[in-house]
């Protein structure tokens, strides 16, 4: 007994190849030496002929005639009463076999009902032919054509969805799977979610169960391998290993970036803070004003010159410094203020500014998390006195180490901090102050080179994976979510929601193979080394401690992901 299934109307000229699992329905005709391959579906009166091949898991409508010299891949669909032909100008009188032209139906295609393609095309990869149309040329993976002659009218998904318009990265989101695709070359589109040749999962399962981690170093990599290669072996090529042509021409593209008149690149974003300090002369005896929901270097950096942190307490909204407490925290000491752009979104830095520029008081921002943020569009790093920045390998552009960077447009400051990060030196072996080794090495600053060119599209890419999480998570009152304040650009550094239950869910979410983070568990006047401070409690910042959680953001990550994420959050919630 065959492996397929064929209606006894049907007539099946041998030799034929049929596949297990095929079903061939009434009056069917498979002419001799045609092969069908497995689980393909032949509706009413379809003809094969001779030597055609049609790949597995192909479903044929009623009434289509699949002619000699067309060639059917897998997966495809052929709809009612579509048809092929095989020669361009048939004459009943004259035999034409020898000008048959080839057809070829690639992989996952469909042809509507009463569809025609002429011979000698090529139908790309699930691309999509309207219902009538005629087809004279070839059709690109993807395309959706349609009228007569056929026409590109754009882009349809592996699940049969018209894909929308590009966003801002160029990426076009299904809307059955959210899976992404984007022109890879002109006329050319591909899924970047799935492989192109690997079984199509129902829309639902695209979500997946696979882990996903915080961050993926290993998937960026891949994106910039070359030219991050290419970057560290023109500096081992030079020979020059620290400062020299590539810190300049780093900090050059860093001070545009950042709209700044100067940009010193410095070891580490700890550093940065630390030299912009000594910089403005703080030491023993004066008092720096700071949040104490930061990390620790902000604070420690403070206390490593002798001086005293003073905390001012958080905004609940955004997590950076109330203005509200600044004024009252202001003594005769207070050298400077120390607001820090958190997770990616600058401090109320109008506020900020007015109370300090009254009283003649630098302002430090602590942009580490915050670089392409900006404030009624002035850039983080250009609006205080300086600006320091990390390269931390997790940033949103990191390092293959530590490295760091000191804006600002005070040219006397630019100098100081450039002689202060190596050893204080303004002449070979000259020492004016007591300074450090802070100097940004010249393998570091080739990498962020390198990968510099990506930061836009990486910042668009966490803006989006943000909104996707914002409008999935919306409904929801058992968290509360990140703002974007006004006048401000967010680029999510880190997408950090709040609940009452964070440890709870954040338990779950590690059950389902989902990696999330604490940013910061501890505030930083209730760490056990400024027990001696005698800081008073800071409402909002040791709240923000018990309910915080960094969700993945990272551009590596999928859309698909990052839906995942958000509904595994809701489930949780029982939303």
């Amino acid at each position: 007994m065959p492996d397929y299934l064929a209606h006894p109307t049907a007539i099946l000229d041998p030799p034929v190849h049929i596949g297990r699992g095929t079903r061939i329905w009434h009056f069917c005709h498979v002419m001799p030496h045609a092969t069908l391959g497995e689980h393909c579906s032949l509706g009413q009166n379809v003809f094969v002929a001779g030597g055609v091949s049609i790949g597995d898991r192909v479903r044929i409508q009623n009434n289509v005639s699949v002619y000699e010299g067309v060639t059917v891949e897998d997966d495809v669909f052929l709809g009612p009463s579509c048809v092929f032909t095989n020669v361009n100008n048939p004459r009943a009188e004259l035999p034409r076999r020898h000008v048959y032209r080839p057809t070829v139906v690639r992989r996952g295609a469909t042809v509507g009902a009463n569809a025609t393609i002429i011979c000698g095309v090529t139908l790309g990869r699930y691309a999509f032919v309207g219902a009538g149309a005629v087809v004279s040329r070839d059709v690109p993976d993807y395309a959706l054509v349609v009228g007569v002659p056929a026409r590109q009218s754009g882009w349809m998904s592996r699940h049969g969805e018209r894909l929308p318009e590009p966003d801002a990265d160029g990426f076009m989101a299904c809307p059955a799977s959210r899976w992404r695709y984007r022109e890879v070359v002109p006329g050319g589109l591909r899924c970047v979610d799935w492989p192109e040749d690997a079984p199509l999962p129902e829309p639902s399962a695209c979500l997946g169960d696979a882990p996903i981690p915080f961050v993926n170093l290993r998937a960026q990599r891949d994106t910039v391998r070359s030219e991050v290669d290419a970057a560290v072996g023109r500096v081992l090529d030079s020979q020059h290993f620290i400062l020299g042509p590539e810190v300049e021409a780093l900090e050059a593209s860093l001070a545009a970036l950042t709209k700044s008149h100067f940009a010193i690149g410095v070891s580490s974003g700890t550093d940065a803070l630390l030299v912009a300090l000594l910089a403005l002369g703080v030491g023993p005896g004066d008092e720096v004003i700071t949040t104490p929901f930061s990390f620790f270097a902000t604070a420690g950096v403070i206390s490593r010159l002798g001086a005293r942190p003073v905390f001012v307490d958080i905004d609940r909204a955004t997590f950076t410094m109330s203005p509200t407490g600044l004024e009252d925290a202001m003594t005769e000491r207070t050298k400077a203020v120390l607001p820090v752009h958190l997770f990616g979104q600058t401090a109320a830095m109008e506020e900020i500014l007015t109370i300090t520029r009254s009283r003649g008081i630098a302002v430090v921002e602590d942009a580490a998390q915050a670089l392409g943020a900006s404030y009624d569009g002035s850039p983080a790093g250009s609006l205080g006195t300086l600006g320091c920045f990390s390269f931390f390998p997790t940033k949103n552009l990191g390092a293959y180490g530590d490295g760091g960077l000191v804006t600002t447009n005070d040219a006397a400051l630019a100098e100081r901090v450039r002689s202060l990060r190596t050893h204080g030196q303004t002449a070979r072996y000259v020492h004016e102050a007591i300074g450090g080794n802070f100097r940004l090495d010249a393998l570091q600053a080739a990498v962020l080179r390198a990968k510099l060119p990506f930061f836009d599209r990486w910042t668009a890419t966490r803006r989006r994976y943000a909104s996707l999480y914002l409008r999935e998570l919306g409904g929801c009152t058992r968290v509360v979510l990140p703002v974007e304040a006004p006048r401000c650009l967010h680029v999510y550094h880190q997408f950090v929601l709040r609940s009452d239950d964070r440890d709870g869910l954040r338990a779950f979410l590690a059950s389902r193979g989902i990696a999330s983070e604490v940013y910061y568990p501890v505030p930083l006047h209730l760490q056990p080394c400024f027990r001696d401070l005698g800081a008073g409690a800071f409402p909002e910042s040791e709240r923000a401690a018990r309910e915080v959680l960094a969700l993945p953001i990272v551009p590596e990550l999928t859309e698909a992901e990052v839906l995942r994420v958000a509904r595994t959050v809701l489930e949780y919630l029982g939303t």
